[in-house]
């Protein structure tokens, strides 16, 4: 399953790196690429994966996710 995060707070290189690693540490996350211009995250993940799993993973790290879809 493809979720794309729409986030605050991706401000440089280094944040983009440091989402997807907090991203990639969700169990059932298989990858995780953040785009700095468009301020997204683009995630692959199973089917049980929640959007709370990845809201409190982005929390945690710093951002702030304004949707998912």
């Amino acid at each position: 399953m493809k979720k794309t995060l729409k986030v605050n707070g991706i401000h440089c290189r280094n944040c983009a790196t440091y989402l997807e690693k907090a991203l990639k540490g969700v169990p059932g996350v298989t990858s995780a690429s953040a785009d700095l211009p468009t301020e997204s995250a683009v995630v692959e993940c199973g089917d049980n994966v929640t959007d709370d799993m990845l809201k409190d993973a982005s929390n945690r790290a710093g951002f702030e996710v304004v949707s998912i879809s």
